[in-house]
Formats: C-alpha cells, sequence, structure tokens
C-alpha cells in the first residue's frame, strides 16, 4: 500500500497561528509551513522581538505554497501514472485471457491495445514475438486457418 501523502497547509490556518503570536506563543506558524528551523528561532527570540513575527504577516501565504510545492508534485506524478495505459504486454495478455481459447490475431491486437505515441502495428508484433520466447503466449490456428494467439 503506497505511502499516505502528507496534509496540504491551508494560509487560513497558518494565519490563525500567527495570531496565537499575541498570546505570546510566537513561530508555530513556521512550524505549520514546515519550516521547524526557523520556527524554533521564532519561538526562543519571541519572534525576532515581534518584528519577524510581523514580517510573517504578509510571508505567510508565499510559505504556505512553498511547504504545499512537494506534495503538489507527488499528486501531479501520480496523477500521470494513473493515465498512462497499461503496459503492451499486459494489454496483450489481458486479450489472451478474455478471448480464451478462441485465441486473438495480430490485427485484434492492433485494434485493441492503446500504443504510446510514436509507436506502430510492428511494435505490437514484436511484443508478441517476445511474449512467445517467454512461454507467455502459444501460436496456433482457428478453425478458419488464422493465426492465432492464446494463453498456454
Amino acid at each position: 500500500m503506497p505511502k499516505p501523502l502528507p496534509e496540504r497547509r491551508r494560509v487560513a490556518i497558518a494565519y490563525l497561528l500567527w495570531a496565537l503570536s499575541i498570546a505570546g506563543v510566537c513561530g508555530i506558524q513556521r512550524f505549520y509551513a514546515r519550516k521547524p528551523l526557523s520556527g524554533t528561532i521564532w519561538l526562543l527570540t519571541m519572534g525576532w522581538c515581534g518584528i519577524g513575527q510581523l514580517i510573517d504577516l504578509f510571508l505567510i501565504p508565499d510559505m504556505v505554497e512553498k511547504a504545499n510545492q512537494p506534495l503538489l508534485l507527488q499528486e501531479a506524478l501520480a496523477l500521470a501514472d494513473r493515465s498512462r495505459p497499461p503496459s503492451i504486454e499486459r494489454q496483450l495478455l489481458l486479450l489472451a485471457r478474455q478471448v480464451g481459447h478462441q485465441g486473438f490475431t495480430i490485427n485484434d491486437a492492433i485494434l485493441v491495445v492503446e500504443l504510446p505515441s510514436g509507436s506502430s502495428s510492428g511494435t505490437v508484433r514484436s511484443e508478441i514475438e517476445r511474449l512467445m520466447i517467454a512461454d507467455l503466449l502459444d501460436v496456433g490456428n482457428d478453425e478458419r486457418g488464422r493465426v492465432v494467439y492464446r494463453e498456454p
């Protein structure tokens, strides 16, 4: 199971934490924005005697955005992986399983398999040959004499 992604940071919550500086607790907004070193400095120096805390009032949106950037990148990469079609090998093996004993022809495979851009029908043919060498597909003839490929 994939590791759960960390929670996204929100600007409104960072401002609420910043407001705690009125009660004398400075720097919590920096911990929230995944900046533990500067958060510790703010905590120990009372937000640089309030000056740093006042500056943070304007920096919070940018700090939160930077804290969320790695998470947004992970989400974008995960989405790209999900939208990518399965490998040609997997598509061919699934096709062989679906059609069962009757098998499939090269034409069937070319019509069904979703090829990466720039690939040709030769890619399907070479992948079928590779699967036959690996004993993952068998070749034979159907009742009409056509060459068909099946699961072994």
